[in-house]
This record gives structure tokens, sequence and C-alpha cells, in this order.
């Protein structure tokens, strides 16, 4: 690339926290009009090397050009104030506003002696320039509560590019999109490129890395490892350059037998399912695929007693059972990893110690005080047997990288000795290396401990690599049962879609 066209240049960074050092004279080059993946595995160093070019952090030692010119960013406000802007995986908007009014919030246009309605008559008026310039489908008057998510992410980027942002940083921003809000934001990605807005984009869907960017930077323990063009690097590379070994495959290779039916339902619905029937085995993973939307997560929800049912029945062991909570289906040995593992399945300020114990605090306490030394004792076995990387078993999971976020998740509810696991997208914004290492433990937690395994997931490949049986799932009706040597990704997506449509399985 040409060196004219170079936008930024990070040479030699370095940071370290306390006597752990976390970046190593790491390089990175971001050109004009250019898509940059920045990947690596679960502490690589990514998070922390955008949180450096965004203000988060302060470097101990290298240099940042910006446009050839040596900058010193010390704070946020310093990195917008050279127009750099980052578009975190938790939306930072205020729902009840509208659109435009988001996008101008703190940076309201006074007009006249701050004539409020004409500011906000200018502030609509630019909104709808800025929709136009990058030809985004969207209302500026609506609020952004009734926005979908995809609508929402797109409401960010107006806000960084109303900022004249030259360098945008996008953090799995596709982690909660569907097929089509996917299509769209790369046809706004592709508009940015063309005003010549530098993009560092890092994402753990490896097949939007080889459609969407234009250069490959991959991080290793904090070391850069390799980088070059998307032309240069197949999946299989970039899979071996992030994990540092050789891998042949993503997915583990087992021959599971299923034995007794371990749950049955029949003929469940409500507001959004219709006549959901189907069972499950012991040693056995079945999958539930659709896309975002379609009614996976609902299954689970009401499988989980966090959803009612208006309709249908549930058996376990072939007995009928009822369970309207959460507490209903643990006591007959059902867990629950929900998708919104921040929000929903985790303290993000306690420790994995306090997290892992939370569904079982009676069993970790007496006369209502805990007995920390048992806690720990506890905690730190499924430290390793998960392999949770952290620095002690104490620190604040929000501290955690994603994987191991999701690895404290499995291990709270594994502590409570499940039958069943129910998964709603487990791996989504994880790293590859952290996702074969999830992928070998729910095998072997049906291969081995014959747990029954219920995993819905929108990640076509993931359902197909991991699951025995696939049932597709599309305006809240299954409407497909394939076997895993039957399923293709072409096959999954055609039913999902709605392409083709049968009531009975093929």
């Amino acid at each position: 690339m040409n060196k004219s066209e170079e936008l930024m240049l990070l040479k030699g960074i370095n940071k370290r926290f306390g006597t752990v050092q976390i970046l190593f004279d790491v390089n990175l080059s971001i050109y004009k009009g250019k898509v940059h993946a920045l990947l690596g595995s679960n502490g690589a160093g990514k998070s922390t090397l955008m949180k450096i070019i965004a203000g988060d952090y302060t470097l101990d030692s290298g240099t940042i050009h910006l446009d050839n010119q040596l900058i010193n960013i010390s704070s946020p406000g310093e990195a917008k104030n050279y127009g750099i802007s980052v578009i975190h995986q938790e939306l930072n908007l205020v729902k009840e506003l509208t659109v435009f009014e988001n996008i101008y919030l703190g940076k309201e246009i006074t007009v006249g002696f701050g004539n409020f309605i004409n500011s906000k008559k200018k502030a609509l008026t630019m909104t709808r320039e800025i929709i136009n310039k990058y030809n985004i489908q969207l209302d500026p008057l609506k609020k952004v509560k009734d926005l979908s998510i995809g609508e929402q992410q797109l409401v960010e980027i107006l806000k960084a590019v109303s900022e004249e942002s030259k360098v945008l940083i996008m953090d799995e921003p596709t982690a909660a999109l569907s097929v089509e809000e996917t299509k769209q934001l790369f046809e706004v990605i592709k508009s940015l490129k063309s005003k010549g807005i530098g993009i560092i984009y890092i994402s753990h869907r490896l097949d939007e890395i080889q459609e969407i960017c234009d250069y490959v930077n991959i991080l290793r323990d904090g070391r850069n490892v390799s980088e070059g063009s998307i032309n240069n690097f197949s999946s299989e590379r970039i899979i071996e350059d992030m994990i540092g070994t050789q891998i042949d495959d993503i997915f583990p290779s087992s021959n599971r037998k299923k034995g007794e039916e371990l749950l049955r339902v029949e003929k469940i619905q409500n507001e959004i399912l219709h006549n959901i029937s189907f069972s499950l085995y012991e040693g056995e993973i079945i999958g539930i695929f659709g896309l975002i939307g379609a009614g996976q997560s609902e299954i689970l929800n009401v499988l989980f007693g966090t959803k009612d049912k208006k309709d249908g029945d549930i058996y376990m062991k072939n007995k009928p059972v009822k369970i309207h909570s959460p507490m209903e289906a643990k006591k007959l040995g059902l867990a629950y990893v929900t998708e919104n593992r921040k929000e929903e399945g985790l303290l993000l300020e306690l420790g994995s110690d306090e997290n892992m114990v939370l569904p079982s605090l009676w069993e970790f306490s007496s006369l209502g005080i805990k007995k920390q030394n048992l806690i720990k004792t506890v905690a730190n076995n499924y430290k390793e047997t998960l392999k949770i990387k952290l620095t002690n078993i104490s620190q604040p999971v929000k501290n955690l990288s994603g994987g191991n976020q999701q690895k404290v998740i499995l291990a709270k509810w594994l502590l409570t000795e499940p039958e069943i696991i129910l998964l709603s997208e487990p791996t989504r914004g994880i790293d590859v290396g952290a996702r074969v290492e999830i992928y070998k433990l729910l095998d072997q937690l049906a291969n081995e401990n014959k747990k029954g395994i219920i995993m819905a997931s929108s990640d076509a490949d993931e359902v197909i690599g991991v699951s025995d049986r696939i049932f597709v799932i599309f305006e809240g009706n299954i409407i497909a049962e394939i076997n895993k040597s039957d399923a293709t990704r072409e096959k999954l997506m055609e039913f999902a879609s709605g392409a083709i449509y049968v009531k009975e399985g093929v």
C-alpha cells in the first residue's frame, strides 16, 4: 500500500498493568478507505490496543501518527477531537429519544441566541443530510426504542460520522444482527470506505472477515504475529496464526450414542411459537437453528420457565412436568446459558468464584455465612477444568474476555449437576480458540457425562458442527428436522429463510 494512503500508524506500542505486560512493541497501520481486521484470541491484546487508540488507556511507550502527524491521545475526548470513534458491542443510546436527538446528543447545535426549536430543526436537517450521504434507510424522527438492533447500530455509526470521524473502530458489530441487517451494515461500510474513512473491524466471524475486510492484523500474546492483504489469509491460516498451532477441525469428531429419552415437548405454543414438538435423549446434542428472531430462544425460555406457554405439554423421563419459573426448572435438572451473558448470566462486579456459586449458594453457606474457603476451592477446580484465564479467582468478571465469561457461566450451571443444558447463542462474540474449547466441553458433557444438550443458534456452521440432529425454525414453526450427516449450510439457510417450507421434516 502506498505510504501516502496511510491514515494512522501505531509503532512500538507497549503497555503493562502492574507487573503484567499486555502489549509488546505492537505495530499497526490503518489506510484511508480500507477495512482492517484486528484479530486474536482472548487475551491477545486487541481490547487493550483499541482502548489506547480510543483514549481509555495511555500507552507506556511507542508512538501514534495520524495523517503523518505525531499525536498524543490521553483521553476519549482527545480521541474524538482527532476524529477517532468507537462503536462498542453495548450500544450507547438513549432509547426514549429520537434518532436525530441521539446523533446530536451532547453536541447540540446553537442557532441565533440558542433558540431551542431552531436548533432542533437544524439538527434534524443535518441528520437527514448524513442519512442521504451514506444511503442509510432510517427515519430520523423515530424513537430509538422502536428500532431493531441493526437500526440502532446504524444510529451509532451516524453519531460517529456526524463528528467527521477519520478512524472508526467497530467491535463485533454484527453479533446481534440478522442476516439482512448484516447485509445493510456492509453496504454502509462500503459507503464509509468510499469517503476515505479507515475502519478497524473486530469480529470472530471469519466469513465476515473474508467478505468485508481488506487487510488482516493478527495479535497473539500481545505481539504482532502476521499482517497483510486478506487475499493472503485463508480461514485456516487465520485460525492457526491466532492460536499458534495447526488445527485440523474446529469441531470435535465424536461418535456419540444416545440413551433414554430425557425430555419431550408436544405442541408447545404461545404468541411466538406454534405447535413445537421434539424429543431430547441422553448423550445427545440437538441444535435449533433459525435467523435472529425466528423463535429459537423462545423455546429455551419456555423450557426454563422464563416465558409462559399457552398450550402444549412438557415431559421429563416420560413424566408430565409443569415449569413456571427458573427455580422449578433448576429443581427438575435444567440449566440455561443465556445469549446475553452480561445482563442475564453474570453479576459483573463480583468475582468468578461468587458468580459460580450463585445458583447453589445454599450449599456453600451455613447459618447465613458463606463458606469462603470451600467456594474458592470449588471455583479454582472449575477454573482449571474449563481453562478459565484470569489473574485470580476473585477478579471481577467484568474484566474477563467474552470467552472466559462464558466459561464462568458454564461452571455456574455445571455446579448444579443438571441433566439437561440449554444454550442460546453460546459462542456469540467469542474467539475461535475459546470456541474450540467450548465445543469440546459440550461434546464431553454429552459423550462422557450423558447430558442432554439443546443449543439454539443462528450460526449454521456451529449448529452443523456440534449437533446430532438439527431442527430449523421459521416464524415460530419447526419446519424441518435434519440429521447431521444430511445438513449443509445452504440447506439450513433455505429452510430458515422460508424459501422451503416443510412442516414435517426431511
